[in-house]
């Protein structure tokens, strides 16, 4: 524990006594012995003028201190740091400079106050009781200049110098204690100041036996050696003790490792490949602490002089001259934080749980009102002057999940409005169109791109109030409706066609065909019992009915033939009518089983990541924005914005390059 303080005396005539004492303990906070004498001339300057104020006669004041930094500081008219521009000023305040002095430490009666003494010594100590002899002569006053500081050096490298003096006392251990390890992101640069420091103190300890010119190998080696034995004092205390001490129990670590202690006390580990023709240092590596900054600083320079190589290959090299415990993992961890290797090789945010599924997705609404619109890959069809190039266009429903497929000869606009309008005449004019965002088509043809991005298109659509809606780009799930029955329609179609050429008519008549089997396909679970209702299909949403099925019971001969059949014309009408209104309540029926079946089943295929999902991506994040582009074009942005969605995590939605 540290402390500071004063002391004051009245003189009169040839006689001086003590007045009054102060001292306080110091910070908690390491500071510097000048800055603890600061505070220590503050407390002295408050002291004296709490004396002024309290005696009713003149009193001329003469202040005095033993630390010419402090007097430096007061006398000094260049700009101090603000711990010493402020108590500086606050010393001025109060008293001129002109009343300071400069006296000897043996002479500085407060040194009692911060190094302690018995009551005894107190009571018969003439320095404490009177002061230093030469108070009651002016002309004994000891002679000090300020100019003989400022001809020395600055205030900074005073402070500095008093710094590594203070540390060289408070530990002899470590040379963590002199430099800060984490203040460097290089190890040659740390090594290059290390050794600049030791040739410094050898300069100063044998002046004769200078360190001049470039730094040597020699040096740059010492230095290195020096950190890691720092690192090893930090880390492993115990493993040095045990291996010092001369008891035969070895720790758990010392045995696995076979530890031992080279000649310069440095922590090595043995093993059984003495006899290998590799060198002395991959023989016995040097041990190192797997969660040290020395250790962080090994790997990233191994890294980055191997050519950002991998965790293997840098875990193979850093095993030539160091050992590192659970090193895999060390120099993995260590590697996520590569920029180089995260622009070049970095995976893209994890994806978030699926979000909740659309209003047009679970909401009980006429067939095809929403539709989805999505094109396969090429067909080759055989015609008299060879082969030829077509796409089937595939219609798909948001809410009963039934398909239109059409054939298309090209990706025109003109051509894709013939199928469209089709489609609206036989199933229904739909409400909003919903297609892939057009930069999502990674590997579809430029026609295409232009297809959804078309005015005419708009403009057509436009017309009959349809509105036309793209799904966000790089999101591809939005589409994953129809995705998922574009498989189904080209899986049906290589099975069908396998390497065969067909014609158009007969390709279409298999499109045709493919589609009314994927309309009977089951939405709901299959039961395997006699009694249970057959699975609902987009056919029953759609028709109230299998489409393979017969629609109505047949008449039999005997039936055209009988005279009660003949009546029964005239209530053909009336007979219709019901049929109508059976089948409008068998759709409804089918619907109502689509709401409590179908909808209940769509929680079977949520995917979600295990109770993990976080939001990962924050404000301030340097991130690379995908583009269509080779990887090293892609350009670096921070994210200055997050805009939530409805399930509560953030999406990007403003950043800067």
């Amino acid at each position: 524990m540290k402390a500071y303080g004063a002391v004051a005396y009245l003189q009169s005539a040839n006689q001086v006594d003590f007045v009054l004492a102060k001292s306080r303990v110091s910070p908690p906070k390491d500071t510097t012995l000048p800055r603890l004498e600061l505070r220590a001339a503050v407390t002295a300057a408050y002291l004296a003028k709490f004396i002024v104020s309290t005696l009713s006669v003149h009193v001329n004041i003469r202040l005095w201190s033993d630390s010419q930094i402090v007097l430096h500081w007061i006398f000094s008219s260049k700009q101090l740091k603000p711990f010493v521009a402020n108590r500086v000023k606050e010393i001025c305040s109060l008293f001129p400079t002109s009343v300071w002095g400069y006296c000897q430490t043996a002479d500085n009666a407060a040194d009692l106050l911060t190094r302690g003494i018995t009551p005894t010594q107190l009571q018969s100590s003439s320095l404490w009781s009177h002061g230093p002899e030469w108070l009651t002569s002016e002309t004994d006053w000891p002679k000090w200049s300020p100019m003989s500081v400022f001809n020395i050096c600055t205030s900074e490298e005073i402070e500095a110098t008093a710094l590594i003096a203070e540390t060289s006392i408070i530990s002899t251990t470590g040379v963590y204690q002199v430099i800060d390890i984490n203040k460097y992101s290089k190890l040659t640069k740390l090594h290059r100041v290390t050794a600049y420091v030791l040739c410094f103190v050898n300069n100063l300890r044998r002046p004769s036996q200078r360190l001049n010119g470039p730094l040597t190998a020699a040096e740059l080696v010492l230095a290195h050696k020096l950190w890691i034995k720092s690192a090893q004092l930090d880390s492993f205390p115990t493993e040095i003790s045990n291996l010092q001490s001369k008891s035969s129990s070895r720790l758990p670590l010392v045995r696995q490792l076979r530890l031992y202690l080279d000649k310069e006390g440095i922590i090595c580990c043995g093993g059984r490949i003495h006899n290998a023709p590799v060198s002395q240092s991959t023989k016995f590596p040097y041990l190192l602490p797997r969660k040290h900054r020395l250790t962080e600083l090994i790997v990233r320079d191994t890294h980055e002089k191997h050519f950002h190589t991998g965790t293997n290959g840098t875990v193979t090299y850093i095993r030539q001259s160091y050992w590192v415990p659970a090193a895999r993992q060390c120099v993995r961890s260590i590697l996520k934080q590569c920029v180089i290797c995260n622009k070049l090789c970095g995976n893209h945010y994890k994806t978030p749980d699926p979000p909740p599924l659309p209003k047009h997705r679970v909401q009980a609404m006429e067939p095809f009102t929403v539709t989805a619109i999505d094109f396969t890959g090429a067909l080759y069809i055989r015609t008299p002057n060879g082969e030829n190039k077509v796409y089937v266009c595939l219609f798909t429903c948001a809410s009963s999940r039934a398909i239109h497929l059409e054939v298309v000869t090209d990706l025109s606009e003109e051509t894709f409005l013939q199928p469209f309008r089709r489609f609206s005449s036989r199933k229904s004019l739909p409400r909003l169109v919903v297609s892939d965002n057009a930069s999502t088509f990674m590997a579809a043809s430029d026609d295409l791109k232009a297809l959804f991005e078309s005015d005419t298109v708009k403009e057509s659509l436009g017309n009959q109030d349809i509105d036309w809606k793209f799904i966000p780009c790089r999101a591809p799930w939005y589409g994953g409706y129809w995705e998922r029955l574009v498989g189904l329609t080209k899986s049906a179609l290589k099975k069908m066609l396998g390497r065969a050429y067909v014609t158009l008519p007969s390709l279409q008549t298999l499109i045709v065909e493919i589609e009314a089997h994927l309309n009977n396909r089951p939405l709901t679970y299959v039961s395997s019992e006699l009694n249970d209702p057959e699975p609902l299909t987009p056919s029953h949403l759609l028709y109230g009915r299998v489409i393979n099925t017969v629609p109505h019971t047949l008449t039999t001969q005997d039936e055209l033939t009988d005279e009660d059949f003949q009546e029964a014309g005239s209530q053909l009408h009336h007979t219709l009518s019901k049929k109508a209104k059976a089948q409008a309540l068998l759709i409804q029926h089918f619907w109502g089983r689509w709401k409590k079946e179908y909808l209940t089943s769509l929680r079977e295929t949520h995917i979600t990541s295990g109770g993990t999902n976080k939001e990962t991506i924050k404000v301030g994040d340097v991130v690379i924005i995908h583009d269509d582009c080779p990887r090293l074009k892609w350009r670096l942005a921070v994210v200055q914005e997050l805009q939530r969605g409805n399930d509560a995590f953030g999406e990007i939605s403003n950043y800067s390059y």
